[in-house]
């Protein structure tokens, strides 16, 4: 059965795989709201249930036109990437199915040609990391912050320097949290693979605020852009806001006033604000070639 393969995939017992769509309708009750658990500009994810655990299904929005040889270079991907600050693939769907629409007024009717293209992952109960950014008064101590940015950080290497994918719309909504605050990357609807350096005039799908500005403003993608991204979400992190702090003293005293008060304050953790700080504002310089 389709729904025994699944359960196998997501007890790592198989590889990933093509999945019917009836058993994706089926373990997301056809797709209902109940089960929505996210939307972008062109898919919705849904929350699929099966015995031995959940998983998340995208499902590409029919109106959406994609390319296929484009879904099937993001599913070649998604294939070979494992990581534990990525999240798992568990499989794909593309199935293409002829409906017949009655014409108005007549007895006849035209044939439409219905294709369904969705994703399925490893669902992470922890919502994403946009709803545990705060200041530094307030949320997260320091040690889970250096921590979801070291994480990050290696996801982040593991696909631009042994996969060669970039994700060209790095920010904390797309980055998820499991039970133990493990950073884990998602969302690589327009993640590339690397072919030197790519532009995308037409669109430009990057979040503002995070988004470098020579993909901005000139559509040039590469790996660098992600890595402005990164600078802008580990200042977030550190500070709870994505502008540049205007003096990284300050920020170091408010961390050390909270440090006293918990009776947490060692060497060690002002070199790591330190120096995420100087990562984060490297990051971020405007010229690129930097």
């Amino acid at each position: 059965m389709d729904i025994e393969v699944l359960q196998r995939i997501l007890d790592r017992r198989e590889k990933p795989t093509n999945l019917s769509f009836e058993l994706l309708k089926n373990i997301t009750e056809n797709f209902s709201d109940d089960r929505e658990i996210g939307h972008g500009g062109f898919a919705t994810v849904y929350k699929g249930v099966l015995p031995n655990g959940d998983v998340a299904v995208k499902r590409i929005r029919n109106g959406y036109t994609i390319n296929e040889t484009f879904f099937y270079r993001e599913v070649d991907s998604l294939l070979n990437i494992e990581h534990k600050n990525v999240v798992r693939f568990l499989g794909f769907c593309a199935s293409t199915d002829q409906t017949a629409v009655p014409i108005k007024g007549s007895k006849q009717h035209i044939y439409a040609e219905v294709r369904e293209r969705l994703l399925c992952f490893e669902y992470i109960s922890n919502g994403s990391l946009k709803k545990y950014i705060t200041d530094e008064l307030r949320g997260l101590e320091w040690n889970t912050r250096y921590k979801i940015i070291r994480g990050i950080c290696e996801g982040l290497h593991h696909l631009h320097n042994e996969k060669q994918i970039y994700h060209m719309d790095l920010k904390p909504d797309n980055i998820l949290l499991d039970n133990d605050m493990v950073p884990k990357i998602t969302d690589f609807g327009l993640s590339r693979l690397d072919e030197k350096s790519k532009t995308m005039s037409e669109e430009r799908h990057g979040s503002l605020g995070y988004c470098a500005p020579e993909y901005l403003h000139q559509g040039k993608m590469s790996f660098k852009s992600d890595m402005y991204s990164l600078g802008v979400i580990i200042i977030e992190l550190v500070t709870g806001q994505k502008a540049v702090p205007n003096n990284n003293n300050n920020v170091l005293r408010r961390w050390r006033h909270i440090w006293k008060k918990t009776g947490n304050e060692t060497p060690l953790v002002y070199q790591q604000v330190a120096k995420c700080l100087q990562i984060g504002l490297l990051c971020q310089e405007v010229d690129p070639s930097k």
